[in-house]
């Protein structure tokens, strides 16, 4: 048995398969889509009648889910859907579709959630491409409300067969075309913050810099399984997952097609597109994020790196002292000297040091350090204010308006990145 084999193997002896699919012949890729009582998701799938399937023909698993405490409308109406998709499958709208439906219904309340629901969906797509001998094939995440262009799966699978990556993050651009009066303008700057928060991490230099959504991004399923599989939890388990991967040093951002998840409010996860839609909105259309002065704090901070390697813990712990106040007690808390130490003493090149300090001092990480500052040493200020002084310091042109900033990075940022 090879290494890959016993990978999948131990991997499954580990992990229960809630589901073992069938897909035809020539099946290169697998969707998977956790779906719970939603009504956007046929839109979503009508996309997949106008894949041009030239380079990848994908399966589908969408996981219908629910907790053994959802009310039980919710379940009743769940079973509803799983026998409709079920029946579709076999003779209706989605017959033309390799569509596998996999009923993950009365999950326990501690684990439930979309983590969960996607690991089903994720671990269901592994088996089979171990099965089939195509472990070097992507698995896609998407949801049930994400709409995708006719080159998605063409442009993965051939981006998988070109570059040796884990992972990527696909492009994004939420659907604006569907959003009401009342929400447009908070998904202009909720999109906008994702995008300035990515923009603040590329500018301090940290390698981490990408967008972890979970409706956007797709594993190799070698890598799938070596990391360990998806995780549980109930909310930001794509970008636990992707951290994973983005460590591995084989992740990369693919720009060739875009998927369109929705502007809706939903309560579904605490945190996510929908609730901070309705907390823009509860604040009068004020989005307060972290500001760029945080970001430029860091990147000082970061810059000054490379002259550590190799040197004495006391070498690391004077360079933190003369870091402004709020960073300094930070980096002291957190023992980042000791890290510094940890890291020269494992490593013998500078590349090597530079990949395992941000290996330690990660996005996650970074998200702590962004808190921390803004704990007392920062405000926060409105998007539109932050983003502006995030194009002064890219060079970006002076746009005046949330939207214009928007639709600017997301043309700049596919064209260049």
């Amino acid at each position: 048995m090879g290494k890959t084999e016993k990978i999948f193997a131990r991997y499954f002896e580990r992990n229960r398969l809630f589901f073992q699919p069938d897909f035809p012949d020539g099946t290169n890729a697998v969707v998977v889509i956790p779906m719970l009582d939603d009504d956007e998701l046929y839109g979503s799938l009508a996309c997949f009648d106008s894949l041009e399937n030239k380079e990848g023909h994908a399966g589908i698993v969408i996981v219908v889910n629910h907790s053994e405490t959802a009310p039980e409308e919710v379940k009743e109406r769940n079973r509803r859907w799983a026998e409709r998709l079920r029946k579709d499958a076999r003779e209706g709208a989605l017959k033309e579709l390799p569509c596998r439906i996999v009923e993950a219904f009365d999950l326990p309340e501690k684990e439930a959630g979309v983590g969960l629901a996607r690991k089903i969906g994720m671990d269901t797509a592994a088996w089979w491409l171990w099965q089939q001998g195509r472990t070097d094939c992507p698995i896609l995440s998407l949801d049930a409300d994400t709409q995708v262009e006719p080159n998605y799966v063409d442009a993965v699978c051939r981006f998988f067969r070109e570059h040796p990556v884990a992972g990527v993050s696909i492009a994004y651009a939420h659907r604006l075309e569907d959003c009401n009066e009342e929400n447009f303008g908070a998904m202009v700057k909720y999109e906008l913050y994702l995008r300035y928060y990515r923009a603040g991490l590329a500018y301090m230099g940290h390698p981490y810099a990408y967008t972890c959504i979970g409706s956007a991004f797709a594993v190799r399923a070698s890598d799938y399984v070596a990391e360990g599989g998806m995780n549980k939890r109930q909310a930001g388990e794509d970008f636990y997952f992707i951290q994973k991967l983005i460590a591995t040093g084989r992740y990369a951002d693919l720009n060739t097609t875009t998927v369109h998840p929705s502007p809706r409010l939903s309560f579904r996860t605490p945190f996510g597109t929908g609730m901070a839609l309705s907390g823009i909105g509860a604040d009068g259309g004020r989005y307060p994020v972290y500001c760029w002065e945080a970001f430029e704090e860091i990147k000082r901070f970061f810059d000054g790196l490379d002259a550590l390697f190799q040197t004495d813990e006391a070498a690391a712990r004077a360079y933190i002292a003369g870091q402004p106040e709020g960073l300094r007690r930070f980096l002291q808390e957190t023992d980042v000297a000791g890290l510094i130490a940890e890291v020269n003493g494992n490593c013998a090149s500078m590349p090597h040091f530079r990949k395992r300090f941000f290996d330690r001092f990660n996005a996650f990480r970074v998200l702590k350090c962004l808190n921390y500052l803004h704990d007392g040493h920062y405000e926060k200020e409105d998007i539109s204010i932050a983003s502006g002084k995030m194009f002064a310091a890219w060079g970006y042109p002076p746009l005046s308006s949330d939207r214009e900033k928007l639709e600017y990075l997301r043309n700049h940022l596919r064209v260049n990145s």
